[in-house]
């Protein structure tokens, strides 16, 4: 009962991340489920879905599907719907029922491949998890299907990818371009944006870059497998604001060749403090901004999703669900907090009365109701943002 909500939403799913980080690469997208789970992804989970030509399809999974397991309807399906559209690539994604009826997805996709001649993907996603564990999945796959093989020669490396880019994470008002922008006019060549602003072929690049920037927490785990199969280094930080932090980063590590990852304030003790709580990498890198505009500040990153505890740095907060996020912000240890505008629901009234709260819109925990409130983390806005982050 520990993720029970009684006040906020559920967190975007591993299902929805897993079809956002294939959404814009011209493939076909089945959700194998009896229209809910489909309907939460392109209702809730993806601001792209209205006027896109996506195809994102359901499975009209019914219970003696499920009950028989009749593989044999779902790919006859899937082969007549891909002979008709002709995708770049097919992508099987599971749901809780057929999760329960242990369905073998990728076992199915072998099976379409060999009938359609398409590359075609099998994800075991349940609902259960997070979307960040979906669009890592959905990346790893990408890169072991598209990218080069083999491991690029230092002397022959060129350019950055940058990864964990997600509008369950920055929104959909196109941040990947600014970020993209920010690097490029800096002489730094960008070679492929997972898992927003991408393309297979920038994914078939993506195994020559010098170096990997996570911007988001999803991104982790496709960065250590780069790492581990192309020999690829990476760094997490999300530019935000004007982006110089993470510009200078990058820089000295093209440069010099070493990684000078963040090292966050010591704690002084009489600072009041404000949370900032959402996603790992985003959160602290606007703790990190947040502290250099307001240095008599302490701000505390807090991680609501999925977090990595080899990239975690002292003094962050890992928060398990929505009963250890109320205690925390009621607690009293903290004089405001930055968090999507649902989660004021948390304060009691007496919390409400002494804290300051300032909301920042995140689609992966209030999806439709705030998506076209949302702030671009890059640019005057964030910076405007920040500034007034005051108590």
């Amino acid at each position: 009962m520990s993720k029970l909500c009684i006040n906020l939403p559920p967190y975007a799913p591993d299902y929805s991340g897993c079809a956002s980080a294939l959404f814009e690469l011209g493939g076909m997208v089945v959700l194998h489920d009896a229209s809910g789970c489909t309907g939460n992804y392109l209702g809730y989970d993806e601001p792209r879905w209205m006027g896109s030509d996506s195809f994102v399809f359901c499975s009209g999974l019914r219970h003696m599907d499920a009950i028989l397991g009749n593989d044999n309807l779902l790919i006859d399906r899937i082969v007549k719907a891909a002979e008709s559209l002709k995708p770049k690539f097919i992508a099987l994604l599971g749901s809780p029922v057929p999760m329960v009826i242990g369905t073998d997805y990728e076992g199915i996709a072998r099976e379409v491949e060999s009938k359609t001649g398409i590359p075609s993907f099998g994800f075991d996603t349940k609902g259960l998890a997070y979307y960040g564990s979906g669009i890592s999945r959905a990346a790893n796959a990408l890169i072991k299907r598209f990218a080069k093989k083999g491991v690029v020669p230092e002397e022959k490396r060129d350019g950055i990818n940058i990864i964990g880019m997600t509008p369950l994470d920055f929104g959909n008002k196109h941040v990947e371009k600014d970020i993209i922008a920010l690097f490029e006019n800096a002489g730094i060549k960008v070679n492929c944006c997972f898992s927003l602003g991408h393309s297979l072929e920038a994914i078939e690049k993506s195994s020559s870059s010098r170096l990997n920037v996570v911007v988001s927490q999803s991104g982790i785990e496709t960065a250590r497998f780069m790492k581990q199969k192309y020999g690829i280094p990476f760094i997490t930080g999300t530019p935000v604001g004007d982006g110089k932090i993470m510009l200078d980063r990058v820089k000295a590590f093209l440069e010099s060749g070493t990684l000078e990852d963040s090292t966050p304030a010591e704690s002084v003790p009489g600072r009041k403090k404000i949370l900032i709580a959402g996603d790992q990498i985003i959160s602290r890198s606007l703790c990190e901004k947040a502290e250099k505009r307001h240095p008599q500040i302490q701000f505390v990153s807090g991680t609501l999703f999925d977090f990595s505890e080899e990239e975690a740095k002292a003094g962050e907060i890992r928060i398990k669900d929505e009963t250890e996020f109320r205690a925390l912000v009621n607690s009293g240890e903290f004089s405001g907090v930055v968090a999507d505008p649902l989660a004021e629901q948390l304060f009691t009234a007496e919390t409400k009365q002494k804290i300051k709260f300032f909301p920042l819109a995140n689609v992966a925990v209030s999806s439709k109701v705030f998506w076209n409130d949302s702030i671009n983390i890059l640019g005057s806005e964030m910076d405007d943002f920040i500034s007034k982050l005051c108590i």
